[in-house]
Protein backbone atom coordinates (compact mmCIF):
# COMPACT_ATOMS: atom_id res chain seq x y z
CA UNK A 1 0.00 0.00 0.00
CA UNK A 2 1.33 3.74 -0.88
CA UNK A 3 2.44 5.54 2.25
CA UNK A 4 0.28 8.59 2.76
CA UNK A 5 0.55 11.40 0.20
CA UNK A 6 1.84 9.37 -2.43
CA UNK A 7 0.15 7.07 -5.35
CA UNK A 8 0.76 3.93 -7.18
CA UNK A 9 0.61 3.75 -11.07
CA UNK A 10 0.62 0.08 -12.20
CA UNK A 11 3.77 -0.81 -15.37
CA UNK A 12 4.29 -3.91 -16.91
CA UNK A 13 5.43 -6.05 -14.39
CA UNK A 14 5.98 -3.57 -12.22
CA UNK A 15 4.56 -0.27 -10.09
CA UNK A 16 5.23 3.25 -9.56
CA UNK A 17 4.80 4.82 -6.03
CA UNK A 18 5.05 8.78 -6.80
CA UNK A 19 5.23 10.61 -3.71
CA UNK A 20 6.30 14.14 -2.97
CA UNK A 21 10.17 13.51 -2.19
CA UNK A 22 10.70 10.59 -4.81
CA UNK A 23 9.40 8.38 -7.39
CA UNK A 24 9.86 4.36 -7.13
CA UNK A 25 9.95 1.87 -9.57
CA UNK A 26 9.17 -1.69 -7.86
CA UNK A 27 8.97 -4.78 -9.21
CA UNK A 28 5.50 -6.42 -9.52
CA UNK A 29 4.42 -8.43 -6.09
CA UNK A 30 3.39 -11.73 -8.43
CA UNK A 31 7.37 -11.86 -9.45
CA UNK A 32 7.81 -13.52 -5.66
CA UNK A 33 6.36 -16.70 -7.09
CA UNK A 34 9.12 -17.20 -8.81
CA UNK A 35 11.48 -17.22 -6.20
CA UNK A 36 8.84 -19.19 -3.88
CA UNK A 37 9.17 -21.86 -6.40
CA UNK A 38 13.35 -21.67 -6.62
CA UNK A 39 13.28 -22.03 -2.95
CA UNK A 40 11.61 -25.22 -3.29
CA UNK A 41 13.37 -26.63 -5.14
CA UNK A 42 16.06 -26.11 -3.14
CA UNK A 43 14.39 -27.33 -0.03
CA UNK A 44 13.56 -30.51 -2.18
CA UNK A 45 17.01 -30.93 -3.18
CA UNK A 46 18.36 -30.89 0.37
CA UNK A 47 16.12 -32.85 1.52
CA UNK A 48 16.71 -35.51 -0.86
CA UNK A 49 20.77 -35.14 -0.46
CA UNK A 50 19.99 -35.64 2.90
CA UNK A 51 17.36 -38.31 2.78
CA UNK A 52 19.07 -40.78 0.47
CA UNK A 53 23.01 -39.78 0.89
CA UNK A 54 23.84 -43.30 1.35
CA UNK A 55 22.11 -45.13 -1.87
CA UNK A 56 22.39 -42.56 -4.57
CA UNK A 57 25.69 -42.26 -6.63
CA UNK A 58 28.02 -39.74 -6.14
CA UNK A 59 27.56 -37.83 -9.11
CA UNK A 60 24.21 -37.12 -7.87
CA UNK A 61 24.78 -36.15 -4.49
CA UNK A 62 27.57 -33.78 -6.22
CA UNK A 63 24.67 -31.77 -8.42
CA UNK A 64 22.24 -31.89 -5.91
CA UNK A 65 24.95 -30.18 -3.60
CA UNK A 66 25.72 -27.72 -6.10
CA UNK A 67 21.78 -27.22 -7.27
CA UNK A 68 21.84 -26.16 -3.75
CA UNK A 69 24.44 -23.74 -2.98
CA UNK A 70 23.42 -21.98 -6.23
CA UNK A 71 19.67 -21.72 -5.66
CA UNK A 72 19.20 -21.05 -2.30
CA UNK A 73 20.98 -17.96 -1.73
CA UNK A 74 19.70 -16.63 -5.57
CA UNK A 75 16.61 -17.30 -4.19
CA UNK A 76 16.53 -15.17 -0.85
CA UNK A 77 17.61 -12.55 -2.81
CA UNK A 78 14.83 -12.73 -5.62
CA UNK A 79 12.73 -12.98 -2.76
CA UNK A 80 14.07 -10.09 -0.84
CA UNK A 81 14.29 -7.85 -4.35
CA UNK A 82 10.91 -8.71 -5.17
CA UNK A 83 9.43 -7.90 -1.74
CA UNK A 84 11.35 -4.45 -0.82
CA UNK A 85 13.94 -3.76 -4.31
CA UNK A 86 13.30 -1.43 -6.49
CA UNK A 87 14.24 -1.04 -10.30
CA UNK A 88 14.21 3.09 -10.23
CA UNK A 89 14.48 5.31 -7.90
CA UNK A 90 14.38 9.60 -8.21
CA UNK A 91 15.16 11.72 -5.10
CA UNK A 92 14.75 15.22 -4.98
CA UNK A 93 16.88 16.08 -2.12
CA UNK A 94 20.13 14.15 -3.51
CA UNK A 95 18.91 15.65 -7.77
CA UNK A 96 19.45 12.39 -8.86
CA UNK A 97 17.66 9.19 -10.80
CA UNK A 98 19.28 5.90 -10.01
CA UNK A 99 18.43 2.64 -12.42
CA UNK A 100 18.98 -0.26 -10.15
CA UNK A 101 20.91 -3.43 -11.30
CA UNK A 102 17.97 -6.19 -9.98
CA UNK A 103 18.00 -9.26 -7.67
CA UNK A 104 21.51 -10.15 -7.39
CA UNK A 105 22.22 -6.65 -6.14
CA UNK A 106 18.59 -6.35 -4.11
CA UNK A 107 18.18 -2.98 -5.59
CA UNK A 108 21.13 -1.56 -4.12
CA UNK A 109 24.03 -1.64 -6.45
CA UNK A 110 23.34 0.96 -9.21
CA UNK A 111 23.65 0.29 -13.13
CA UNK A 112 23.03 4.16 -13.95
CA UNK A 113 22.65 7.42 -12.09
CA UNK A 114 21.76 10.56 -13.76
CA UNK A 115 21.66 14.40 -12.00
CA UNK A 116 18.87 16.18 -12.53
CA UNK A 117 21.30 19.09 -14.55
CA UNK A 118 22.06 15.57 -16.94
CA UNK A 119 18.42 14.95 -18.13
CA UNK A 120 17.81 16.83 -21.08
CA UNK A 121 13.74 16.36 -21.31
CA UNK A 122 10.98 13.31 -19.85
CA UNK A 123 9.29 12.16 -22.89
CA UNK A 124 6.93 9.21 -23.35
CA UNK A 125 6.60 7.00 -26.89
CA UNK A 126 5.14 3.95 -28.10
CA UNK A 127 4.09 1.46 -30.84
CA UNK A 128 0.90 2.53 -31.09
CA UNK A 129 1.05 2.87 -35.10
CA UNK A 130 4.09 0.13 -35.74
CA UNK A 131 3.07 -2.44 -38.21
CA UNK A 132 3.51 -5.87 -37.90
CA UNK A 133 5.47 -7.53 -40.94
CA UNK A 134 2.17 -8.64 -42.74
CA UNK A 135 0.78 -5.11 -42.45
CA UNK A 136 -1.40 -5.46 -39.50
CA UNK A 137 -1.21 -3.14 -36.05
CA UNK A 138 -0.48 -4.69 -33.37
CA UNK A 139 -2.78 -5.91 -30.88
CA UNK A 140 -0.54 -5.48 -27.81
CA UNK A 141 0.55 -1.91 -27.56
CA UNK A 142 3.06 -0.58 -25.48
CA UNK A 143 3.90 3.27 -23.72
CA UNK A 144 7.48 3.72 -22.59
CA UNK A 145 8.54 6.60 -20.11
CA UNK A 146 12.23 7.62 -20.84
CA UNK A 147 14.42 9.88 -19.42
CA UNK A 148 16.76 11.45 -22.11
CA UNK A 149 19.78 12.62 -21.27
CA UNK A 150 22.14 15.50 -22.87
CA UNK A 151 23.71 13.44 -24.40
CA UNK A 152 21.01 12.13 -26.66
CA UNK A 153 21.11 8.40 -24.08
CA UNK A 154 17.65 7.11 -23.60
CA UNK A 155 17.04 5.45 -21.09
CA UNK A 156 13.60 3.50 -20.10
CA UNK A 157 11.73 3.94 -16.71
CA UNK A 158 9.12 1.69 -16.98
CA UNK A 159 6.43 0.77 -19.79
CA UNK A 160 2.64 0.76 -20.08
CA UNK A 161 1.20 -1.73 -21.83
CA UNK A 162 -2.70 -2.89 -23.07
CA UNK A 163 -4.12 -4.56 -25.65
CA UNK A 164 -5.13 -2.47 -28.33
CA UNK A 165 -8.80 -1.44 -27.46
CA UNK A 166 -7.34 0.04 -24.11
CA UNK A 167 -4.05 1.70 -25.36
CA UNK A 168 -5.68 5.04 -24.16
CA UNK A 169 -5.76 4.06 -20.67
CA UNK A 170 -2.10 2.92 -20.71
CA UNK A 171 -1.37 5.72 -22.61
CA UNK A 172 -3.05 7.84 -19.59
CA UNK A 173 -0.59 5.81 -17.11
CA UNK A 174 2.12 6.34 -18.32
CA UNK A 175 2.31 10.14 -19.48
CA UNK A 176 0.74 10.52 -15.79
CA UNK A 177 4.21 9.10 -14.46
CA UNK A 178 6.08 11.08 -17.16
CA UNK A 179 4.84 14.34 -15.88
CA UNK A 180 5.71 13.58 -12.66
CA UNK A 181 9.58 12.44 -13.31
CA UNK A 182 9.32 15.77 -15.48
CA UNK A 183 7.79 18.18 -12.22
CA UNK A 184 10.14 16.36 -9.77
CA UNK A 185 13.35 17.10 -11.67
CA UNK A 186 12.27 20.44 -13.83
CA UNK A 187 12.67 19.04 -17.05
CA UNK A 188 10.68 19.29 -19.95
CA UNK A 189 8.03 17.00 -20.36
CA UNK A 190 7.37 15.56 -23.95
CA UNK A 191 3.72 13.58 -23.45
CA UNK A 192 2.69 11.17 -26.15
CA UNK A 193 -0.63 11.03 -27.91
CA UNK A 194 -2.72 8.74 -29.44
CA UNK A 195 -2.93 9.91 -33.72
CA UNK A 196 -6.23 11.61 -35.00
CA UNK A 197 -7.46 9.09 -36.42
CA UNK A 198 -7.20 6.69 -33.74
CA UNK A 199 -9.20 9.02 -31.23
CA UNK A 200 -12.93 8.45 -30.29
CA UNK A 201 -15.23 10.35 -32.46
CA UNK A 202 -16.77 13.39 -30.07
Amino acid sequence: MAASGSRRIPLQRAYAVVGPDAIVVRPARSGVIGPLIQAALAILAVWTLVTFMAVLPLWVLMALLLFTIVAGPTAVLGFVYQVAGSAFLMERAKGTCRWQQGFLGLGLGTQELVPFDRIQRIEVGGDFDEELPGGDLQDVVRWEVRVVKDNARVLVVGAAVAARPLADEALVRANDLGGALAAMCGAPFTPAALPVWALPEA
